[in-house]
């Protein structure tokens, strides 16, 4: 009884600190997909695009994808997964994206900040705050 306890107590420890591994799937369009995002946008995603996979649904039909702070639906067919090899060269794909939905969201921002006079797409910068 004593060894098993000394046993379990040893591995429990060895789990306990052994350094987190982040272990993430990531997806690949295989066709342009218009989705919606969780924030209400609309955004066509091109074939080759990239995205981390949070989950799956409807039984593994459709698969969520994630955009930054943003999640999205899609059907699992028209998305791979990456094999291990493969995401480091998708994660540029990713990034160029995050980027993209970072700019547009604070144009939006920006828009609505500014009185929403702006016309439909037009980002215009917030006069700067006097000390």
């Amino acid at each position: 009884m004593k060894r098993t306890l000394l046993l379990f107590t040893s591995l429990l420890f060895l789990v306990a600190t052994a350094p987190a591994k982040e272990f993430k799937i990531y997806a690949m369009f295989l066709q342009d997909t218009r989705v919606q995002l969780s924030d209400g946008a609309t955004w066509m995603m091109d074939k080759g695009d990239v995205f981390p996979v949070r989950a799956y649904k409807n039984m593994q039909k459709n698969i969520i994808l994630q955009l930054a702070g943003a999640a999205f639906v899609t059907e699992t067919s028209k998305v791979r997964i990456l094999k291990p090899e493969e995401v480091e060269a998708g994660l540029e794909a990713y990034r160029k994206n995050v980027r993209a939905y970072l700019e547009s969201t604070s144009g939006k921002i920006q828009e609505e900040l500014s009185g929403g006079d702006l016309p439909k797409g037009a980002a215009k910068k917030l006069p700067k705050k006097q000390p």
